[in-house]
């Protein structure tokens, strides 16, 4: 069963590179579910499933399986927000941002390892699968940032201020299950680790982000303009980054890997 989730996840990984080299050959799929995006989709699912079956817990902990998540969100964002005809051409930089993280997985360790006691509650689960969400959101959110750079479109840009506000709404949802978590492990809700830091500045920044586009131009403040919000949105995929990889690679915390 080991060897057979794996090859999955193989699956899986072959299916979003054959999407993402058919996107930059200039080959567009006809519909989302007609697509190898789809089938890679449904394929890391299924892996997921049947790893979450074999460790008996969901599997987010350790960075295999955080990279392998931030794929499947990367992934599932497709089909939640650039599904119509004026937003698929976002796929052509979205299937390589699911591509990447999935390939990182390939080349770290992948073995079946129990969670840390502390770890072991429904509001671990809750707590990084909200982040992640939210994380995959702000991969689509970059996607069609720079399409609407590019190209424009009032059905562009509405799709992607979604992908900042049903971001930042998960990523906050995370957040407040993180702090249950922690008040139950160590007995406070936050104690400012490096990764709790800019986990503030990556909400912080998103909070500007969806809010800003309100306030009315006046004396001092010469209003939000479209292109400078796109240019934010795509900018808030690399807080994200920092948030996610850096501080868990190059800091030492609770959450680092």
């Amino acid at each position: 069963m080991f060897g057979f989730h794996l090859v999955l996840f193989w699956l899986s990984l072959f299916a979003y590179g054959a999407e993402a080299g058919l996107q930059l050959g200039g080959i567009a799929p006809k519909s989302p579910v007609r697509s190898a995006l789809f089938a890679g989709l449904v394929l890391h699912g299924l892996f997921l499933a049947v790893r979450w079956f074999l460790t008996g817990h969901a599997p987010m902990a350790g960075l295999f399986e955080s990279l392998t998540v931030f794929s499947f969100c990367s992934a599932l964002s497709a089909f939640l927000l650039c599904r119509t005809g004026a937003t698929m051409p976002a796929w052509k930089p979205l299937s390589i941002l699911v591509l990447l993280p999935q390939a990182g997985a390939a080349l770290v360790d992948k073995r079946l390892s129990p969670l840390y006691p502390a770890l072991d509650t429904p509001w671990f689960a809750t707590h990084v699968g909200f982040s992640f969400l939210g994380y995959g959101l702000f991969a689509a959110g970059l996607a069609l940032a720079l399409l609407y750079l590019r190209h424009g479109g009032e059905e562009v840009y509405r799709a992607a201020g979604r992908s900042a506000l049903y971001g930042f709404s998960a990523f906050s949802a995370g957040m407040v299950c993180g702090g249950i978590w922690a008040f139950y492990a160590w007995g406070s809700y936050w104690i400012w680790t490096p990764k709790e830091i800019w986990s503030v500045i990556l909400w912080v920044y998103f909070a500007a982000l969806t809010h800003l586009k309100f306030i009315p131009a006046g004396k001092g403040w010469p209003g939000w303009g479209r292109r400078l919000e796109m240019g934010a949105t795509a900018a808030g995929y690399f807080v994200m980054l920092a948030t996610f990889l850096g501080v868990s690679l190059i800091l030492r915390s609770s959450h680092s890997f």
